[in-house]
């Protein structure tokens, strides 16, 4: 019946004994649990509490005096206040552990002694307080007091003082006189007596001065003295400075005696009295010493109250070390019914262990489990444990089941596989490209008739599975096969073969000098390498004829740009902008300029010379347009035509700002291509007139379908055209729509109104000066205005030509008004 139960049934039966041994050993350690838990019950509910409460009762009480002498050192009412405030808090505190004291089982006897002390050290916190508020109120006295004794000194000091410089001036008086030959006897006379009632004034007020202040420094010394001992010293030599005071007053002159009696009287009050500063101080030393008694008082109490709480501790201990000795007592017992049962538990556990467990059941598994093992890893003819009734026979039954059926298996993947490679490698052999597969160790696995065609012509004796890449590509190299390795076979190699161990894209291989291979390479998991091989000579070849036509393009289009306007030609080519013919209206902002004089000067050169210094100032100026942002539309002779906002604009107001300022950079280019052309034989320098004008024109594409140009046309065309025209040489005039948006950044002159032809109104003109910044840093103006004169110069802004006109002008002016 035993041995029907099966391996469930037998560890069944070993778990149940085995319990019983637990059970046992949990039972007993109940118990013991039980036992300290009343232990520590007894411990924690009664005697720790009490015993914490004291300890943090006497802490606190400690504690409260040792703030004691913080307060009696307060100095200042806010000082006060925050330590009386904080010693109100503990003693609340102190008498809140006191009730909570109460309510714990002590010796009735040592509580009392507790609250005793306790009341004590409030009785004697309060009148610590009530006594720093006295002294509080001492200490602002005698400040006043101070403050007196100081206004009295000075008021005093000045007293005296007129009188001691009176006597510092009559001597070098009495000197001169003395030394004086051409003085009379009676000046001299006259000098000495003088002297003398200055000398007989002098010296009560300067024995007065010092008393004055020795009775300043000994009322000092009396407001900080240590002992009221030190006070009674003081009072002599305050009583003898008073003294002769009095006996000097009578020799001071009418006129100040009686204010320097009033200040001997003041300064009586300071040291006599119960408004002196002795008396004042003497009340702050008595305060002084009480409180010295209180904070001895409350040190008494606190020993008292912390040999109270030593006797609770004390007991309190005892309890602790009686309910330690009984827990010990219990944790013994305790540990020996554990230590039995755990015995007994092992010793059973052993038994079953070598007498069941291993004889039977690890035995069989273990050769159950060589067995899984054997076939796991492809032995399927291992010999298999002979099936028994119980489980691990059933599992050596199911094993041999589970071991018949993978022979089957295996026979079946066998032919499984050996057809899947047979497509594999029909179906590598069907593509174009050339196909490799190299395995871990690098040696070719796999390949495609394709491969030898296009790499290795004439190697299939080296090109066969088994042979390593690096012995592949350095016979290729040998042979000559590989264009970028002749000559320099080895290092190619070894760079062919750090390229194959590292894939990283695709690698371009020259193979002849016009064929060309392009390489995939991609390593895969298990370390091997497959390998994809393209011919792309005829790729090759067309990218080469395509770059060719590139090239020629580009050249023709740099050629093309020197017609257009860099901004015509960007949007152009970039494709913002179609050529077709089309217009649209936009506000403009357009810039005319041209040489004056300029036919005068031709007239005087050659055809060469003038080319080149047209040529000059052109490049010149178109620099400047550009380097500002100017579409520069047509170059006329010597004229240029710009304009600013179309195809690129910044807004109207930056574009007229951009313009302007182009106009004021082409000037002062003028001024310095001048100096150049001077050196080189041209007499009269060249100066350049500009006209600027803002308003809205119609800009675009103008022609035949056979050629057009991008240009502008309207009215403030010929509006810009007249400004330059009307514009002195070397300036620029610009109307007043542009002059509107720069006026805050430039300034301008206004010139006047003129008529243009196709406009019925007259035309407000302005020159142009320069930028305010510059002015008002550098520019010195001359303006005079008077009822029948009028001046206005600005030197820092003319040319040397104008600085001649002008002072030829001052001649004639000053040689009418001369007349």
């Amino acid at each position: 019946m035993f041995e029907r139960l099966g391996i469930r049934g037998h560890l069944l039966f070993a778990f149940f004994g085995i319990s019983t041994f637990a059970v046992l050993a949990s039972a007993g350690a109940l118990y013991a649990f039980l036992q300290l838990s009343q232990v520590l019950e007894r411990v924690t509910e009664r005697r720790v509490p009490s015993a914490t409460a004291s300890l943090e009762l006497s802490r606190h009480a400690e504690r409260v005096a040792a703030t004691a002498p913080a307060v009696l050192a307060s100095t200042s009412k806010a000082q006060h206040s925050e330590m009386s405030a904080a010693i109100r808090s503990e003693m609340a505190r102190l008498e809140e552990l006191l009730a909570a004291l109460k309510g714990a089982t002590l010796s009735s006897a040592v509580v009392g002694e507790i609250e005793d002390a306790a009341v004590g050290l409030r009785r004697n916190l309060i009148a610590l307080d009530n006594l720093v508020t006295v002294r509080l109120a001492a200490i602002a006295r005698k400040d006043e007091l101070i403050r007196r004794l100081s206004t009295t000194t000075s008021a005093s000091q000045r007293l005296v003082a007129p009188g001691i410089l009176v006597m510092s001036s009559k001597v070098p008086r009495w000197r001169a006189a003395t030394a004086d030959e051409k003085a009379t006897p009676e000046a001299r006379s006259a000098a000495t007596t003088d002297l003398a009632r200055a000398i007989a004034a002098y010296f009560p007020q300067q024995a007065a001065q010092r008393e004055i202040s020795a009775i300043n420094d000994t009322l000092l010394q009396a407001a900080s003295a240590p002992t009221r001992g030190d006070l009674s010293l003081l009072s002599f030599p305050l009583h003898r400075s008073i003294d002769a005071l009095e006996a000097v007053t009578p020799e001071f002159d009418e006129q100040l005696r009686a204010r320097f009696q009033q200040l001997v009287d003041e300064f009586k009050a300071l040291i006599d009295g119960p408004r002196s500063i002795p008396d004042a101080r003497d009340e702050e030393l008595a305060v002084l010493a009480e409180g010295e008694r209180l904070v001895a008082e409350n040190d008494r109490l606190s020993r008292k109250l912390t040999f109270a709480v030593d006797r609770l501790v004390a007991a309190a201990k005892g309890d602790i070390a009686e309910a330690g000795r009984e827990a010990v007592m219990v944790r013994s017992f305790g540990t020996g019914i554990v230590l039995g049962s755990a015995l007994l538990s092992l010793l059973s556990s052993i038994l079953i262990v070598w007498l069941y467990v291993d004889r039977n059941l690890l035995a069989r598994l273990a050769g159950l489990s060589r067995s899984m093992l054997a076939i796991a890893a492809g032995n399927l003819r291992v010999p298999l444990p002979e099936p028994d009734g119980d489980e691990i026979g059933r599992m050596a039954k199911a094993l041999r089941v589970f071991r018949d059926t993978a022979v089957e298996v295996e026979e079946k993947n066998l032919r499984d596989v050996a057809e899947a490679r047979q497509r594999l490698v029909d179906a590598i052999e069907s593509i174009s490209e050339g196909f490799a597969f190299y395995d871990g160790d690098d040696r070719l696995l796999l390949c495609n008739s394709r491969y030898r065609e296009i790499l290795y012509p004439g190697m299939d004796e080296t090109v066969v599975s088994g042979t390593r890449f690096v012995d592949i590509v350095r016979a290729a190299a040998e042979r000559g096969l590989i264009e970028d390795a002749i000559g320099r076979e080895e290092e190619w190699v070894a760079e062919r073969l750090a390229a194959h161990r590292n894939p990283s894209g695709t690698l371009l291989q020259q193979r002849d000098p016009d064929r060309w291979i392009q390489i995939s390479e991609r390593r895969i998991s298990g370390g091997g390498t497959v390998a994809v091989y393209s011919d792309i000579t005829e790729l090759k070849r067309r990218e080469q004829d395509l770059s060719e036509k590139t090239t020629a393009l580009e050249a023709l289009s740099a050629k093309l740009a020197k017609y257009l306007a860099p901004q015509v030609y960007s949007s152009i080519f970039s494709g913002r902008q179609d050529v077709k013919i089309e217009s649209q209206r936009k506000k403009l902002t357009i810039c005319f300029s041209d040489i004056a004089a300029f036919t005068e000067t031709t007239d005087k050169m050659e055809s060469e010379e003038l080319t080149q210094l047209l040529n000059q100032y052109l490049t010149e100026m178109s620099k400047i347009a550009l380097a500002f942002g100017a579409t520069v539309d047509k170059y006329v002779g010597d004229a240029i035509l710009m304009f600013f906002g179309d195809p690129e604009t910044r807004g109207g107001r930056e574009d007229a700002i951009a313009c302007v300022s182009m106009a004021l950079g082409m000037q002062k280019r003028m001024g310095e291509l001048g100096e150049t052309w001077r050196g080189i034989g041209i007499e009269s320098p060249l100066r350049c007139r500009i006209g600027v004008h803002t308003d809205y024109c119609t800009v675009g594409n103008f022609g035949s379908e056979d050629r057009m140009d991008y240009t502008i046309i309207g009215g403030a065309v010929n509006l810009a055209a007249r400004l330059e025209h009307e514009a002195a040489p070397g300036t620029v005039l610009i109307s007043y729509e542009t002059f509107a948006q720069v006026r805050d950044l430039i300034h301008c002159e206004e010139m006047g109104r003129i008529r243009v032809r196709g406009i019925a109104y007259p035309v407000a003109t302005y020159r142009v000066v320069d930028f305010r910044a510059n002015l008002s840093g550098g520019s010195q103006a001359i303006r005079t205005e008077l009822p029948h004169l009028r001046l206005e110069a600005e030197p820092e802004l003319m040319s040397a030509g104008e600085r001649e006109e002008a002072v030829a002008a001052l001649r004639r002016t000053l040689y009418q008004l001369c007349r």
